[in-house]
């Protein structure tokens, strides 16, 4: 249901030249602005937070790179806080329908429920063969 819009404002973006993103390799890149990768969405996330960032990919860099690294100190790595705070501007972006608080309040706590359980993983090693 949304990959098609996703599409055609990634058409749109390319068709406007906003996307060009230079020649490497000899060749023309268009992935300065990309809404969503689909086939990655879809078959290589392996983790909500693949996810999202493979769900509106520009927003998502946007987020990390505006707010979230802005309230880090330098070499430390996001804690609740600093998910929480992303989050929160994400829901005042999406506009002021209570939901959007309370969905991304669970996705921030799914975020750092995720990297929780990925830095435990040791401890879990016994199960794989």
């Amino acid at each position: 249901m949304y990959y098609s819009p996703w599409c055609l404002s990634d058409a749109a973006m390319i068709s406007c030249g906003l996307s060009y993103n230079g020649t490497k390799k000899g060749k023309h890149c268009w992935d300065r602005i990309v809404n969503i990768y689909i086939l990655d969405l879809e078959i290589y996330s392996g983790s909500c937070i693949q996810m999202m960032a493979f769900w509106n990919h520009t927003v998502h860099l946007w987020l990390k790179r505006g707010v979230q690294e802005r309230l880090l100190d330098s070499g430390k790595k996001a804690g609740l806080r600093e998910t929480f705070i992303t989050f929160t501007v994400s829901a005042v972006w999406h506009g002021l329908y209570p939901f959007y608080y309370v969905m991304f309040f669970f996705c921030s706590l799914i975020v750092e429920l995720s990297k929780e359980i990925f830095r435990s993983r040791s401890l879990f090693s016994f199960i794989s063969p």
